[in-house]
């Protein structure tokens, strides 16, 4: 096989395979409130997310047929925390899952556990970016013992148009993080055993 046949397969695997772009699935914290009529548990809680579940990194589809890499645990903190503190008393953050200590210390009545499963896709041939993305999040509400009284699951869904996202590659990612929070919030708002 000669170089140039040999280069020319090389490039067609290349552009095949595509490439996975960075994105951040952060969504806009000044966003995540409260509606007038929401009522919140006058509850403390906790929450706790592995060291290595908040840095893993997922990946998934785009346009083009590449691909996009985010860290959805990590980018989404900010804002868990802030839904957890419209819905509850207060609101702390456990370096370890059976952080006795701080469960003592700050008299929590509730440990909240997160899970994220996410999706994307897009509608483009010619462009990277997403134009459609979900985040299904479950968070399991357990007592101090370890004994789960909910598990709250929701689907955030984000969509974004080429318009959209030329300025921000992200936004159906951004866009459906917020949604799921919203809905969790809304969810968990409405939980009857989380008020006992």
């Amino acid at each position: 096989m000669n170089i140039t046949k040999y280069i020319s397969s090389i490039a067609a695997v290349v552009i095949l395979a595509g490439c996975a772009h960075p994105m951040s699935v952060t969504p806009n914290v000044d966003s995540i409130k409260l509606t007038s009529t929401d009522q919140t548990i006058k509850k403390n809680v906790a929450y706790y997310i592995a060291d290595d579940v908040r840095i893993k990194e997922v990946t998934t589809p785009g346009g083009g047929g590449d691909k996009v890499t985010y860290a959805p645990y990590r980018d989404m903190e900010t804002a868990f925390y802030k839904m957890l503190s419209n819905v509850f008393a207060s609101v702390t953050k456990l370096s370890k899952a059976d952080d006795k200590d701080a469960i003592a210390k700050n008299k929590i009545d509730y440990v909240i556990t997160p899970q994220l499963v996410t999706n994307s896709s897009s509608s483009s041939a010619l462009t990277w970016p997403p134009t459609q993305f979900s985040v299904d999040m479950t968070c399991s509400v357990s007592d101090v013992n370890g004994n789960v009284l909910v598990a709250q699951k929701v689907e955030g869904q984000g969509h974004a148009e080429y318009a959209e996202f030329k300025k921000d590659f992200s936004l159906s990612g951004k866009r459906a993080m917020e949604d799921a929070l919203m809905k969790m919030q809304t969810a968990l708002i409405e939980a009857p055993a989380l008020r006992q």
